[in-house]
């Protein structure tokens, strides 16, 4: 009779194997010198009310401690400071016979004697100073770190260094902000940064070539009173963003001088974000929850709400999503973008997507021809027209597949599915 139970503690760690045996009869063990005490059934109910009693007072006591502070920090008269100090020592009765209902006979000397002295206190209204409520306290860096080395009491008066702080990094005089701001904003629309080291803007970093693009668009953030709205705005309406990716129509000198794009002749193709991926199969699957807002979530390739509210740490991260270059954990400077057979397996063998195959599948009117149905599920998925030669392929695949949900899963595993061009 028993329980075993084995974690490890920031680390991994894989259990291979686990024995119990018997102790050796040559073993005696020696029985417990703690006497074991039963507790009446009134007896427990009396230490249940008591501690009832004693939580009720503490809330009374946090919520008139906070109204003592903003009465205190507003400059204005109020009796909630005594209020406060008298709460505060009904509170240390409570806990004294709550203490008392629950302990051995050695303590009860003690603890009669704090009961004493807090009800003659409260006969006589003598009251403690109430102690304020603690503004913050620093984690602790190491154990030599004591709670009461830091400030208990929010300060009277502000420094003015943390508005010094904000103004100065908001301030026309400094770019560097918008400038950051801006590069990371260019990278979400166009796969790619004006300033490639994202994550340094030092003088160790190469000048970017388009540093008058950096610039211009910085003025311009400053000048919309910092709103990102509007640079959104502006970028998507833009020549730039809405160009074509293909370069099959390119000019043949441009590719020749250009090939890595770094002036931005072409759209960037680049593959959904792992959020993106799992997102679109349950909505092309009419399976996307919507709703907005809520806790975090337990990754569970069940649910249905976007991945947005999944619970993403070292420890515990969706594997789908790991899969296609989650978010790293430690940094959120810009993502890595992989090509590892793990994807291609994700997408052939996961339950998220074959469910979503089958659902797609018969979201279609099951009355429409093959070649109008590869059409539509084509369309739908891929985002394009269907051409004659894929046509033809995937009307030579359903003569072999009669099930449909097989084309649709075979699509969902195509790069055109993954790739935004």
């Amino acid at each position: 009779q028993g329980s075993i139970e084995l974690f490890s503690f920031d680390s991994t760690a894989d259990f291979y194997g686990i024995a119990v045996s018997e102790l050796d009869s040559k073993i005696a063990l020696q029985k417990s010198s703690n006497k074991k005490e039963n507790i009446l059934p009134k007896d427990l109910r009396e230490v249940t009310q008591k501690e009832l009693l004693l939580a009720k007072q503490e809330q009374a006591l946090l919520e008139t401690t906070i109204a003592a502070d903003q009465d205190r920090f507003s400059q204005q008269k109020s009796t909630k400071a005594q209020q406060a100090g008298r709460l505060q020592l009904e509170v240390t009765l409570a806990k004294a016979q709550f203490e008392l209902a629950k302990a051995n006979p050695a303590k009860r000397a003690n603890i009669l004697k704090t009961i004493q002295q807090c009800q003659s206190d409260l006969k006589a209204k003598k009251y403690p100073k109430y102690v304020s409520i603690r503004g913050s306290l620093k984690a602790h860096i190491n154990t030599t770190d004591k709670v009461d080395q830091y400030s208990p009491l929010y300060p009277k008066t502000t420094s003015g260094r943390r508005t010094a702080l904000a103004n100065w990094l908001t301030h026309r005089d400094n770019p560097l902000t918008a400038r950051v701001a801006i590069n990371h904003i260019w990278l979400r629309h166009f796969g790619s940064a004006i300033v490639d080291t994202v994550f340094d803007f030092g003088r160790q970093a190469p000048k970017p070539l388009q540093q008058d693009l950096l610039d211009h668009l910085a003025v311009e953030f400053i000048n919309s009173g910092w709103s990102m709205k509007h640079m959104h705005r502006l970028i998507l309406n833009s020549q730039s963003w809405q160009r074509s990716s293909s370069n099959l129509d390119a000019d043949a000198h441009t590719i020749k001088t250009d090939p890595q794009n770094h002036y931005f002749w072409r759209m960037n193709p680049r593959r959904m974000e792992s959020q993106l991926v799992r997102d679109g199969l349950l909505s092309l699957a009419n399976n996307l929850d919507l709703k907005m807002g809520g806790a975090s979530l337990k990754p569970d390739p069940k649910s249905n709400r976007r991945s947005l509210y999944f619970f993403h740490s070292r420890d515990g991260r969706s594997q789908f999503l790991s899969t296609f270059d989650d978010a790293d954990v430690f940094s959120c400077y810009r993502r890595s973008e992989s090509i590892v057979p793990q994807q291609a397996l994700a997408l052939m063998n996961s339950q998220t997507v074959i469910q979503s195959a089958d659902k797609i599948s018969q979201s279609f009117d099951s009355k429409l021809t093959d070649a109008d149905f590869c059409r539509q599920a084509y369309f739908r998925i891929i985002g394009r027209q269907i051409n004659s030669d894929e046509l033809k392929l995937c009307l030579n695949y359903l003569k072999e597949n009669k099930q449909r949900k097989r084309l649709i899963h075979s699509l969902l595993n195509l790069n055109d599915f993954l790739v935004i061009r």
